[in-house]
C-alpha cells in the first residue's frame, strides 16, 4: 500500500521540473551550458531534452543539472564524442515515484 498520494506526487513531479533550470556539461576543464529544449512529465517520470551550445570538438566527462537557487541537483559521469561540427542532443528521463514493497 502507498503512503503518498497520487496527487501529492504529481504536485511533487511539477514542483520538481520547474525547479531545474539549466543543463552544464563539463569537457575539457570547462563547465557549458546546454540548452533546454524540453521539459516534460509522462507518467511517472520527469523528462528533460538539451543541446549542446558550443562548436568545439569535446569530449563530454560530466552532466548536471542546476535548479532556481544556482544549486547542482544532480550530476552524473558520462563519456561523449563530438566533433566540431556535430552537436549534441540529449534526452534525460528521471522516473520519481514510490516503492510500496521492498520484496
Amino acid at each position: 500500500m502507498a503512503f503518498w498520494t497520487d496527487v501529492f506526487l504529481n504536485k511533487v513531479r511539477q514542483d520538481w521540473l520547474k525547479r531545474i533550470v539549466k543543463i552544464q556539461y563539463y569537457a575539457g576543464g570547462v563547465w557549458y551550458d546546454a540548452m533546454i529544449t524540453n521539459k516534460t512529465i509522462e507518467g511517472d517520470t520527469l523528462k528533460i531534452t538539451s543541446q549542446t551550445t558550443d562548436s568545439k570538438a569535446l569530449v563530454v566527462t560530466s552532466v548536471r543539472l542546476i535548479d532556481t537557487g544556482g544549486d547542482v541537483a544532480g550530476q552524473i559521469s558520462e563519456s561523449i564524442t563530438k566533433l566540431d561540427t556535430q552537436g549534441v542532443i540529449t534526452l534525460w528521463e528521471f522516473p520519481l515515484y514510490e516503492i510500496t514493497s521492498t520484496q
